[in-house]
């Protein structure tokens, strides 16, 4: 009896298995083509999932991602300039933009599926790059020999979350060059992953890049450990807020006639958010261990700033209209010269109700020591928005400067200022033909020494700078019309 009633039970289990992938896949698939609709909604992009065959435990489609039909449209009212070859391949080129990028993936339906192991899901998805019909795609992949450039993985819960993973393999690849040199490209790889809710009002994402090079005999670049990490959270149907961050190791460029640049463990942070109920915020900071630029060493350099009292309405009408301007219907579109003007107004528009929204720049920090010499500055720019009928009004440079407030405190030491006259004094020597590897070290430091210490006095002079000890500060205020530097009244150059 027992035994019977196991049975009956395994045979319930075997029907409900069997059965429930046919249904999850009409599910599946009314949610695929729904998700590709709302991410087609970014302006300038599409997503278009055709050839949908449907079956029972499994169904094959293919997913296109690629720029929209307005974006093409301009692209292709841009005339190829130079020869008849130039011209083929800038046909064949935008043939590839026009196809897009073309996945063939296949879906598992649910509520067990069997793609990358096992998966206790609604539905997952696995496919790759279809190979691009372009000359030099398939050059590259014979070289390189990869079998897919991208292949991504998908799996969606039973409660409506999307995890999305992208790959592209690692490679090493050479390629010869019009002038006859061979480029060797280096490619460790590299891995994306995202996730998003069921109701596609919130989202992770992530990605990694270990070492990317370009080289030649004669230079090249190379990026080593890119990381980056985002997430967001929709406030309205066209703006999300969200933090991020990224850091990139190092980075080398160099090129023929001693052209160079190195940069070193990079890093940056970001957070836009609402600040109240109608207004948003958004804070960055970059940071930079050093920078090497021909004679330009920077170290330690850091720029923390803050964009406040953004207007929330204002910044939703931009992106609202921008992206009704790109979905337009076939017939209502209008022609790339139509579509520049139409941004235009709406960027005057959106511009307009900003600032009546009073928006404030702040520095809070913006440090760097640059060849021994340090620089130390923060700052504040508002401007005042109360009963602004419209731009013209800031026309007027008195009723501007009413309107502006603005503040920036400088500290540097004479090293600073000494590293700056020696590149200003080199270039201008160089400009005039003298050579500064045979001028004696002992009489290039005394003219240094020199311009320095007599422009830095001249400044002391005019009230520009304050000295305190080692250092030089500098105060600038400016409210009600009237600018202030260390508190006098003085003329700013440039102003």
């Amino acid at each position: 009896m027992k035994n019977k009633k196991l049975l009956s039970l395994v045979l319930v289990l075997v029907l409900i298995l069997g059965a429930t992938p046919y249904f999850i896949g009409k599910k599946a698939q009314e949610n695929i083509e729904a998700q590709a609709v709302k991410m087609s909604q970014v302006p300038g992009y599409a997503i278009t999932l055709k050839d949908y065959d449907r079956g029972w435990f499994t169904s094959r489609a293919t997913l296109t991602y690629g720029f929209d039909d307005h974006t093409l449209t301009i692209l292709k009212g841009s005339d190829p300039e130079g020869d008849a070859d130039d011209e083929e391949m800038d046909a064949a080129t935008f043939e590839v933009l026009k196809q897009g990028l073309v996945f063939d993936i296949t879906i598992a339906h649910g509520p067990v599926t069997f793609q990358n192991g096992i998966n206790f899901a609604f539905l997952t998805l696995s496919g790759n790059l279809r190979d691009i019909n372009h000359e030099n795609y398939i050059a590259f992949k014979e070289e390189s020999g990869i079998t897919s450039l991208i292949d991504l993985f998908a799996s969606v819960s039973y409660g409506g979350t999307t995890h999305i993973t992208m790959d592209s393999p690692s490679f090493k690849a050479t390629f010869p060059t019009k002038t006859g040199e061979e480029l060797t490209l280096d490619f460790s790889g590299l891995t994306i992953d995202g996730t998003i809710n069921a109701n596609l009002d919130k989202y992770e994402a992530s990605a990694q890049l270990d070492k990317f090079s370009l080289t030649s005999d004669t230079g090249g670049l190379i990026f080593n450990t890119m990381i980056s990490h985002a997430t967001g959270t929709k406030i309205n149907d066209h703006i999300w807020a969200g933090k991020g961050m990224s850091s990139l190791s190092d980075f080398n460029f160099s090129a023929p006639e001693d052209v160079s640049l190195s940069l070193n463990n990079f890093t940056s942070e970001y957070e836009f958010d609402k600040e109240s109920e109608t207004a948003l915020t958004f804070q960055g900071i970059f940071k930079l261990a050093s920078l090497t630029v021909e004679d330009i060493d920077l170290k330690d350099f850091q720029l923390g700033f803050a964009l406040n009292n953004l207007n929330l309405e204002a910044l939703t009408d931009y992106v609202k209209s921008v992206t009704d301007l790109y979905q337009a219907p076939g017939e209502d579109k209008s022609s790339p010269e139509q579509t520049a003007a139409k941004i235009q107004v709406i960027a005057t528009r959106t511009g307009e109700n900003l600032i009546k929204g009073s928006p404030e720049f702040i520095i809070n920090s913006f440090n760097f020591i640059m060849n021994d010499g340090f620089f130390e500055s923060d700052g504040k720019l508002a401007i005042n928005g109360d009963d602004l009928t419209n731009l013209l009004q800031l026309s007027d440079p008195v009723a501007l400067n009413k309107r502006l407030t603005a503040s920036a405190n400088i500290t540097f030491d004479k090293a600073l200022a000494k590293a700056i006259t020696t590149i200003a004094i080199k270039k201008q020597m160089a400009a005039g033909g003298v050579d500064i590897a045979s001028m004696p070290a002992e009489q290039l430091d005394q003219m240094i020494e020199i311009q320095t210490s007599t422009a830095l006095q001249a400044f002391i002079a005019q009230g520009y700078f304050i000295q305190d000890e080692e250092k030089y500060i500098s105060h600038f205020d400016m409210r009600d019309g009237q600018r202030l530097i260390n508190g006098k009244p003085l003329a700013i150059p440039g102003l």
